[in-house]
């Protein structure tokens, strides 16, 4: 599939984009994704083992629920995490594509341990169904660094990590934020791309992220 330089691509997103399912069609705030890992990165100097709940309330996120509810996936719990709390939020990457995004919380009675954005990458077509291509993996990370961002890879290599499966590891830094693990993983299942960006607090979780090969 042909590579689109990141500008035309957002454009052409933002033209493409696709209607709201009934309940989404009230009117919504539109927010950047790098706002919000931003909000979800501890601040340069604080010295904390865990973010509050609160993290992240004045992001206009439709939370699921008003509060944390209890975890009930097994391979969670054995991780220690006991809570967790889902939503959806209108994201955009540059200056016009806005796409409806998973925004997941998760953690213990005392603050959270990590958070992560799941999108669906959009298929979006040219003139007569002709033209292509999707909203990349690279692409969201150059949006990001547009809006100030930096990225210092810390796992996996993006040489070998392949196109339609693969994971990365970098550390995010914001500015007046302390440098944390982001963990990106995406694949593409019947045409349908699928990205996670997922903050990393702790270095046993990234010590569980594996490689895959391209």
């Amino acid at each position: 599939m042909r590579r689109i330089p990141l500008k035309v691509a957002l454009a052409a997103l933002s033209l493409g984009a696709a209607v709201l399912p009934a309940q989404q069609r009230a009117p919504v705030v539109k927010t950047k994704v790098s706002a919000v890992l931003t909000a979800f990165l501890v601040d340069s100097g604080v010295r904390t083992q865990g973010l509050p709940w609160t993290t992240g309330s004045d992001l206009p996120v439709r939370w699921a629920s008003k509060a944390p509810v209890p975890v009930t996936d097994a391979s969670l719990l054995k991780q220690g995490i006991t809570q967790q709390r889902e939503g959806r939020f209108l994201g955009t990457l540059g200056d016009s594509v806005a796409l409806w995004m998973e925004l997941r919380v998760r953690g213990t009675a005392t603050g959270l341990t990590g958070m992560s954005i799941a999108l669906d990458s959009m298929e979006v077509t040219g003139p007569r169904g002709k033209g292509g291509f999707f909203l990349t993996r690279e692409m969201i990370e150059q949006a990001l660094k547009h809006d100030g961002l930096t990225f210092q890879p810390l796992k996996c290599k993006r040489e070998t990590e392949g196109a339609s499966y693969g994971n990365l590891v970098d550390a995010v830094k914001a500015p007046g934020k302390t440098a944390t693990g982001l963990w990106w993983e995406w694949h593409s299942e019947s045409q349908n791309l699928k990205v996670s960006l997922t903050l990393l607090y702790r270095k046993a979780e990234m010590a569980q992220v594996e490689r895959y090969v391209g």
